[in-house]
């Protein structure tokens, strides 16, 4: 059984990875990444699936340039890590250029051993 820190290094490390992974338009990284079932709930109310979100990646839907986070916490229960954070991002939406500051909710599930994104739900700072 992993200790709750290697947990947490884990999930860290994964979304590490995730967010290289957005800024690099890497699909195939994502594929591995996100769960099927996958709901993307973006700061606009948008939501989008697996499927989706990695279509409008590949399409230039979003185009992010930097994404900067900070005020990390994550929490273990069971068989899912919650990611609590603050991000600003940059980003061109549909070709519109954007400056973001989100709070993040990422939510990993381990499934047959592997942790893969489930749920995200971001939302703007007032």
């Amino acid at each position: 059984m992993d200790t709750k820190e290697a947990i947490i290094a884990e999930i860290t490390r994964l979304e590490d990875q995730r967010y290289a992974a957005m800024l690099g338009k890497d699909a195939s990284a994502l594929e591995r990444l996100l769960h099927h079932d996958l709901v993307y709930m973006h700061s606009s109310g948008v939501a989008d699936t697996k499927t989706s979100y990695i279509a409008g990646l590949r399409e230039g839907v979003w185009d992010y340039s930097r994404i900067d986070r900070d005020d990390q916490t994550i929490r273990i229960a069971g068989p899912l890590a919650l990611v609590f954070n603050r991000i600003s991002i940059s980003i061109a939406i549909r070709g519109v250029r954007k400056e973001l500051k989100n709070r993040a909710l990422a939510v990993w599930s381990r499934d047959a051993g592997s942790w893969q994104l489930i749920v995200l739900q971001s939302s703007a700072i007032a």
